[in-house]
């Protein structure tokens, strides 16, 4: 698949509000949902994540991001209003060994001062670690580094996030960091998009008990895959707000060659969802 850093009822409905900041936060307390085998904490207290994948552009502040994915180094860029995705050099999907030993991810912590900064939000610990069906001990590698992570910087405010995008692999990941990310991609080259394949990946997520997870929309052209259209689009975002997503990324704002900012008729439809994630989208 993809490799995402080429470079790189009524409890849950006032949990939505409490998080959205429209209830005071004595109103209840939304951890008690929590599932057994997922970590608990108020990681997600800031309300739906939006986050820009591969990028340092101001711009996406613009369209509504609240997050930006950097490497560490790339923290200080994070403009005012945003926050920053920390990119923690991914794991080799090939070697099943991670790019930065703990010793490396240490002395970057220490090095750009990330538990101490303000503009981090989040570390996005791997992506797609056993896409290649050659990790069987990915998952337990990635429950490792999350608890390393969670050591060097306890604030319960941070998230640790995985993306996976195997649905037989969701059980093994499930609790592995704060929130898991998932990436469906329904629309390929020469064909209607496939409106199959969000909705059985959120049956799969809700059958093995994944409650915090994210949405990664398909907003890129390579190989197999295509742009797709405004309304495409905006179907691919109406299926994942008829579950329980606690936010989007949206892959990507840079990718081989192929730029988001070219697709104003795409910005504006995410710039929509940024706005305001809770207003329905039509249904494809």
């Amino acid at each position: 698949m993809l490799d995402l850093h080429a470079r790189r009822r009524w409890r849950p409905r006032l949990c939505a509000l409490l998080l959205a900041g429209l209830l005071p936060a004595a109103t209840l307390s939304c951890q008690e949902t929590s599932s057994p085998g997922e970590p608990s904490g108020t990681a997600l207290a800031g309300g739906f994540l939006s986050v820009a994948l591969n990028t340092t552009d101001p711009a996406t502040a613009r369209y509504g991001y609240s997050l930006a994915d950097v490497t560490p180094e790339q923290v200080s860029k994070i403009g005012t209003g945003q926050r920053a995705l920390v990119w923690l050099g991914g794991y080799d999907k090939k070697r099943c060994v991670w790019n930065w030993s703990d010793t490396e991810v240490r002395e970057r912590f220490e090095r750009y001062g990330l538990a101490r900064s303000p503009r981090v939000a989040g570390y996005f610990v791997a992506d797609e670690p056993n896409t290649d069906l050659n990790c069987p001990l990915a998952a337990a590698d990635v429950r490792d580094r999350a608890a390393l992570v969670r050591a060097l910087d306890p604030d319960t405010e941070r998230f640790t996030v995985v993306n996976v995008d195997r649905p037989e692999h969701f059980a093994a990941f499930r609790g592995a960091t704060d929130v898991m990310s998932v990436n469906v991609y329904p629309c390929l080259v020469g064909e209607a998009c496939d409106w199959s394949k969000i909705p059985r990946t959120l049956d799969r997520l809700r059958e093995v008990g994944v409650t915090r997870y994210m949405g990664m929309l398909q907003a890129f052209s390579f190989e197999q895959w295509r742009w797709p259209t405004a309304d495409e689009l905006s179907g691919m975002i109406a299926q994942w707000q008829r579950s329980d997503w606690v936010g989007q990324l949206t892959f990507s704002w840079e990718y081989r060659g192929g730029e988001l900012a070219d697709h104003p008729e795409l910005l504006r439809v995410l710039k929509r969802l940024n706005d305001a994630p809770h207003e329905l989208f039509p249904l494809p």
